[in-house]
């Protein structure tokens, strides 16, 4: 069994990453996010996670449309395009927008949840169906970059993408946050993101996220969040005040379309990969 200090195991993953969902509660008005990931923040801490949650004031949770992002380094966060790839529900194939958020970390890299760059058999998607419109705002795309290579950590839900143009040309990275870093936030902690949520059935515009740290799931790789996480921000960053290091990736919620009513919903309970052992080594590695 593969194992890091901060690692998943390989085996809960191959019993449990092909039939995960995103929500495992007790309402059925909640909306399941089928990945073939495995999840500890949902499969194992739910419940200390919620009763932190409830802790935490709605108010102290926050969701804009952000139309500025140019003017500070939330500039290298964009809308990823995959179109061989897959949605809940309906059976996606080539030709078909699937989307998500990616944020540039190196000159040609930027990084996304590995469910938003899959295929429908949940394989990576061959370069050519993916592209990155970093900083776009609905129908405006100052930049648009195209995959060269698509490289998915081993057990995470988290992929790397090279580009073939060099984006450090139009943007500065955002840094990979050390273990130490990741290690200091604590309980009520708040972070920053930005994303592309499906919102009035559209998916092109960028939202401003303010969110708080819960806890760590129990097996120490993710981050676990009150968040108005919706559907298209998946792979978007979890930042630090000065929007230049990043902490890991928005990965799942509790009220994907924000209509659900069950209580883990109702307390915008959410998370997502860290970079936290394993992961940030990988991640580092590859970075071109």
């Amino acid at each position: 069994m593969w194992k890091s200090k901060f690692g998943k195991s390989l085996i809960a993953s191959a019993i449990i990453g092909a039939t995960v969902l995103g929500y495992t509660g007790h309402h059925h008005e909640a909306k399941a996010l089928v990945t073939p990931y495995y999840y500890d923040g949902i499969n194992s801490s739910s419940y200390s996670a919620y009763l932190k949650a409830k802790k935490i004031s709605n108010n102290n949770v926050s969701i804009q449309y952000y139309p500025n992002a140019a003017q500070n380094n939330l500039k290298a966060i964009g809308r990823v395009s995959n179109w061989n790839g897959w949605k809940v529900g309906i059976d996606k194939y080539k030709g078909q927008d699937s989307m998500g958020t990616g944020t540039v970390i190196g000159a040609h890299t930027f990084i996304t949840n590995a469910h938003v760059i899959n295929d429908r058999y949940n394989r990576a998607a061959a370069p050519k169906y993916i592209t990155f419109q970093m900083n776009r705002n609905g129908q405006s795309l100052p930049y648009i970059f195209h995959a060269s290579e698509v490289i998915r950590v081993p057990q995470y839900d988290i992929a790397i993408v090279h580009t073939k143009e060099n984006m450090a040309k139009y943007v500065k990275p955002v840094r990979i946050a050390t273990d130490a870093e990741i290690n200091q936030l604590k309980f009520n902690t708040p972070l920053y993101s930005l994303g592309y949520p499906v919102l009035n059935g559209n998916n092109t515009k960028p939202y401003f996220n303010k969110l708080r740290v819960t806890q760590f799931s129990s097996n120490g790789t993710e981050i676990q969040t009150k968040d108005i996480f919706r559907s298209g921000d998946s792979g978007s960053p979890m930042l630090n005040s000065s929007f230049n290091t990043m902490y890991g990736l928005r990965t799942y919620g509790h009220n994907l379309d924000g209509k659900a009513t069950d209580a883990y919903a109702k307390q915008e309970m959410a998370g997502g990969e860290s970079f936290r052992g394993y992961a940030g080594r990988f991640v580092r590695q590859h970075i071109k």
